[in-house]
């Protein structure tokens, strides 16, 4: 990671997230603003390879931002770190193509796991944002009246191969690729490759959308 755009009205959560990506890239770029004018600036003239942002800032919400950054650096990785843990705030982050969902109240050295993680491709959600959503896709099957053959039949619906599903419920938990192969008896790179047909059948570009779809298709068992 060479660049990053901490974003925070709290001068200490600044301070401590941007200790944290110094700790993991001691050679990083890094800029910080405090609100979305701030950052509407900074964004115009430094890309960032990683933007972290609060929810809700003094003059507008870091969607905003995320938006903004989708829309100029498509390749750079999008990060909430947020006090909100309800379904109403994690669906609309995710509906904004985010690429990380992480809880302030998690250790520094939980989030930089997860931040060293998003870097490579890897899961980016605090835990109790997995089981949130997992709870959420687990009650709307129950309203849907979803049952194992209906599930069944939306795998092969998308043509997932029995390894691809064995990978989308690791990765789904929270499993790296390394651990993934180490699960499966395959490499890292086969790993990777497993993911990259994964993403392409299922639509999706990150780890949060390819969790949500493994929850809709029945892949995740809740009590695990």
């Amino acid at each position: 990671m060479k660049r990053a755009l901490v974003i925070d009205p709290d001068p200490m959560e600044q301070h401590r997230v941007s200790q944290i990506l110094v700790n993991l890239w001691p050679q990083i770029d890094l800029t910080t603003a405090t609100g979305i004018r701030d950052g509407h600036a900074r964004l115009g003239r430094h890309m960032p390879g990683l933007l972290v942002t609060d929810f809700y800032l003094p003059d507008g919400s870091g969607l905003e931002l995320i938006e903004q950054t989708l829309t100029l650096y498509p390749e750079a990785a999008r990060v909430l770190i947020t006090r909100h843990d309800d379904d109403a705030h994690i669906l609309a982050a995710l509906r904004h193509g985010i690429d990380g969902y992480i809880l302030k109240d998690q250790s520094d050295a939980g989030i930089k796991r997860l931040l060293a993680g998003i870097s490579k491709g890897e899961p980016g959600l605090s835990p109790e944002i997995t089981r949130q959503i997992l709870r959420r896709f687990h009650r709307q099957a129950i309203r849907d009246g979803s049952d194992e053959e209906t599930l069944r039949a939306s795998v092969d619906t998308v043509g997932l191969t029995r390894r691809e599903v064995e990978v989308l419920k690791l990765l789904s938990q929270g499993w790296d690729r390394h651990r993934v192969g180490e699960a499966l008896a395959i490499r890292p790179s086969t790993v990777a490759g497993h993911i990259k047909a994964i993403y392409l059948k299922l639509n999706v570009s990150t780890r949060a959308e390819a969790t949500l779809a493994a929850v809709k298709m029945g892949l995740v068992n809740l009590e695990s």
